[in-house]
């Protein structure tokens, strides 16, 4: 396979003329094996999104607030990747059986840590999509080889995850009168009021913009191209230019959003608030607004 066939977004005509290659490995992420003991892409591996890409665990910045979105290490992550069965050189390609927003998150960990950018990919519109055009599935699940080493990753890429210092500082700038439009909370509109309450406080970060996250998604499944996803962030008043990190809950939702604009749109400078409201309204020293 010819790395330059294939960008971070791969159509299922795409993978279905790779689906055989030796050094492909192809990952369904969910929430449960429901979907996957169905029906799934053949070859595929079941990964649960909260054992290996978001881990439930206490911080000390939130206290006793269980959370259920941590980031995992590295050290995590290269296990995670010998349990696929990903030997090194390997490619991936991430899909789900939703809107995308389980297997983005595998994405992005994936980035964070320096897998190589032309080896990782994302199924465009997922089991949706290629059940639609007909592409054959199994019930059958695939036991993933077993490799002796993996991918070596790096220490995390810090251009591609928000703390919660720098969403502070952005958002004292939004907060000012004429100031940037740099954050983007893409939760439903109950969560950004502060009626739908998932941490200790409800509300927003101060200074944000609102735009749910489907809204980045088509109809049929697929992603929102590049000048669609720029126009629904004019519309929604944010310029593109401004625009630092996106949130929602626990980084995922945020993920979804964060790779059309940075990976597909080409905004280099937005980040994943990856811990997201559940660090930020767990935490009494950081403002909200309602």
């Amino acid at each position: 396979m010819n790395a330059g066939e294939a960008g971070p977004l791969v159509s299922a005509e795409w993978l279905a003329a790779h689906l055989h290659d030796p050094d492909l490995r192809i990952v369904h992420v969910a929430l449960d094996r429901g979907i996957y003991d169905q029906a799934h892409l053949p070859g595929a591996v079941f990964v649960d999104m909260h054992v290996d890409l978001a881990r439930p665990g206490n911080r000390p910045e939130t206290g006793t607030a269980r959370r259920q979105y941590l980031v995992p290490t590295r050290e995590e992550v290269a296990g995670s990747l010998t349990a696929w069965g990903v030997a090194p050189g390997g490619r991936i390609v991430f899909y789900d059986d939703g809107n995308n927003r389980q297997a983005i998150r595998g994405y992005w960990v994936m980035r964070l840590y320096g897998f190589p950018r032309d080896r990782v990919h994302l199924l465009d519109g997922g089991l949706k999509v290629w059940q639609a055009e007909g592409r054959p599935t199994t019930a059958e699940a695939t036991t993933a080889p077993r490799v002796e080493a993996t991918e070596r990753l790096h220490e995390r890429d810090d251009s591609l995850i928000a703390t919660a210092e720098q969403v502070l500082a952005w958002s004292r700038e939004a907060s000012a009168t004429d100031g940037p439009s740099s954050l983007l909370d893409v939760r439903t509109i109950d969560e950004f009021l502060g009626s739908d309450v998932r941490a200790a406080r409800g509300g927003r970060i101060p200074g944000a913009k609102n735009r749910v996250f489907s809204d980045f998604v088509a109809p049929d499944g697929r992603l929102r191209s590049a000048p669609e996803a720029l126009a629904i962030l004019r519309g929604t008043g944010v310029k593109p230019e401004e625009l630092r990190a996106t949130y929602c809950q626990g980084g995922v939702r945020a993920a979804l959003v964060w790779f059309i604009l940075h990976e597909v749109a080409g905004l280099n400078e937005v980040r994943n608030y990856a811990e997201s409201w559940e660090e930020w309204g767990n935490r009494p020293d950081l403002p909200v607004e309602k």
